[in-house]
């Protein structure tokens, strides 16, 4: 049976939304598995303590509704830690480009200077020392290539600078800024539309309410029957392992 979230009443939606904002849908996924786990084998001894099959049903549904939306999935994972790792390299990449262009520019201000050529050295000096700091950020980056080869590019500057490393330079100014775009806009996934945002902070919330009220009844199903391991099984690890969204503390 699919979850149905258009029977709750404004106010109960609106309390569980502002619950699941509290938690990450890979946390709230991996809880309702944990739980949902543990149901199996102790479930049968929750009911006199408050947590019945049909909500073990509502809790596998809203958790299928999390694996339905995209979350958890393995794919999905590995494109963001690829999408990562070509980020790093693209910064790396840039930033080892940035210092050899600045590096050529100061050798052509040199034969410049040499030369008597004044206007273009005062232009290399002010920005060299505009961009003393690489930028971390790829675009802030991309845009520092884009001037040192703006510069380098320039009539004056390029016959300086062409026996120095300059041409190649300019070359790979370019290739590495659009990189670095590349890189940026593959690493920003968009985190949804409003309405999608919201349904799932209200399925998190849902599932957020299921498995504390399961992990309740464990603890007096636990003290009554003598039997800890109940409560073991259905603790809430996963949800305070650590927060995507903000931090929570567990309820006592």
């Amino acid at each position: 049976m699919a979850l149905d979230l258009t029977t709750l009443s404004p106010d109960v939606r609106a309390a569980f939304i502002k619950d699941g904002e509290r938690f990450g849908s890979e946390d709230t996924l991996d809880q309702a598995n944990q739980t949902l786990n543990a149901y199996l084998t102790h479930g049968s001894k929750l009911a006199p303590f408050g947590f019945v099959a049909e909500d073990a049903a509502e809790l596998k549904d809203a958790r299928d509704a999390l694996i339905e939306a995209g979350i958890g999935r393995v794919s999905k994972r590995t494109s963001k830690k690829v999408d990562t790792a070509a980020h790093a390299a693209a910064i790396r990449d840039g930033q080892a480009i940035r210092l050899r262009a600045r590096s050529v520019l100061a050798g052509a201000k040199r034969a410049l200077l040499l030369a008597g050529k004044v206007d273009a050295v005062q232009k290399i000096d002010v920005l060299l020392g505009l961009d003393s700091v690489a930028s971390d950020d790829a675009e802030g980056l991309a845009k520092q290539l884009d001037a040192l080869r703006t510069a380098l590019k320039e009539p004056v500057v390029a016959e300086a600078a062409k026996t120095r490393g300059g041409p190649q330079a300019a070359l790979d100014l370019e290739s590495r800024a659009q990189a670095l775009r590349d890189a940026a806009k593959s690493k920003a996934e968009p985190r949804g539309t409003p309405v999608e945002t919201e349904t799932l902070d209200l399925i998190d919330g849902i599932i957020v309410s299921l498995t504390r009220t399961a992990r309740e009844a464990a603890d007096a199903a636990a003290r009554e029957l003598g039997e800890p391991a109940i409560a073991t099984a259905f603790e809430l690890s996963a949800l305070y392992k650590r927060h995507a969204k903000k931090k929570a503390e567990e309820p006592k």
